[in-house]
């Protein structure tokens, strides 16, 4: 079974170090404002907020949150009944967040490049694993819910 080949926080972790790093490299400078900070943390506390529901709904149902261990149940309910990725979701509404409080182009620049290697390095074996695991089920659940929003 394909596994997801690193943890994706490491993935957007290095994205933005990557992004931090041609924004000094080579500045690409957007508006910084009250209302661009704000948005930022804003994005930033949105996001995390699902990241930890998400994870805490993990918890509760007794089941694996990890793209490295297979998964115990199917997650349909809470904000798995809004995206198949809540905490990518979260995780890439944080990465916008920091993206404002950079003040920089670059993480957006970078952002279509994050969500394809998420797409395929990580969500694809994750949705292959789940789909031999669950089946029917899952196929059902993917009818229903979208991969992100």
């Amino acid at each position: 079974m394909p596994k997801a080949p690193f943890p994706p926080p490491l993935l957007y972790l290095t994205f933005i170090a990557v992004a931090i790093a041609l924004s000094y490299a080579l500045p690409l400078p957007v508006p910084d404002t009250s209302w661009t900070r704000a948005t930022g943390v804003a994005l930033i506390v949105l996001g995390q907020g699902l990241s930890f529901w998400a994870m805490l709904r993990f918890k509760r149902q007794a089941t694996s949150p990890s793209n490295f261990e297979q998964p115990d149940q199917l997650l349909q309910h809470g904000p798995f009944a809004v995206s198949r990725n809540p905490v990518n979701l979260g995780d890439t509404l944080a990465y916008a967040g920091i993206g404002v409080l950079l003040s920089s182009l670059w993480p957006w620049l970078l952002l279509p490049a994050l969500i394809a290697i998420m797409n395929r390095a990580v969500i694809r074996p994750d949705e292959a694993q789940l789909e031999q695991q669950f089946g029917d089920t899952y196929r059902q659940y993917c009818r229903r819910v979208r991969r992100w929003l």
